[in-house]
């Protein structure tokens, strides 16, 4: 099976265990995990957390994706906040800009691309709810007036 047929059948479990508790395995013996992992190549998630692929576009895949994706934390939003302060970094993320409140936000960039990542509380037993926003970084200056 060729790698795109692969990736594919690994979306398509994806997608139809995206709810369970348990580690899923496909015919090629991919997790859930595994496939997030190929699909947000350099971007660490906190443990345990899981996509919604209804809420998601990914366009690309690896180091190279962007689009936004909606993930679901099995921890707090303050907890989920810090695994990406902590992390991210680690994983070559400079932050650029943060923001923690109810509703949280960091920034990252890495060489040309963007991470925004918004952090709220689920209400669902303290959970967290992230939204993960890649995106190519503008190296586009705009003109100074010239007032």
């Amino acid at each position: 099976m060729n790698n795109c047929k692969r990736l594919f059948a690994s979306l398509s479990l994806l997608v139809l265990t995206a709810c369970g508790t348990a580690p899923i395995t496909n015919t090629d013996g991919m997790t859930v995990q595994d496939v997030q992992t190929k699909l947000l190549g350099d971007m660490p998630m906190p443990g345990g957390t899981t996509m919604n692929p209804e809420k998601s576009l990914i366009l690309g895949s690896g180091d190279g994706w962007a689009g936004r994706v909606v993930l679901n934390s099995p921890h707090n939003a303050t907890d989920t906040f810090a695994y990406f302060i902590d992390q991210y970094p680690k994983a070559g993320w400079t932050l650029v800009s943060s923001t923690k409140a109810k509703n949280s936000i960091l920034v990252f960039i890495k060489r040309d691309r963007t991470a925004t990542i918004e952090i709220e509380s689920s209400g669902l037993g303290g959970k967290a709810q992230i939204m993960l926003t890649v995106a190519p970084r503008s190296t586009v200056v705009p003109p100074m007036s010239g007032k």
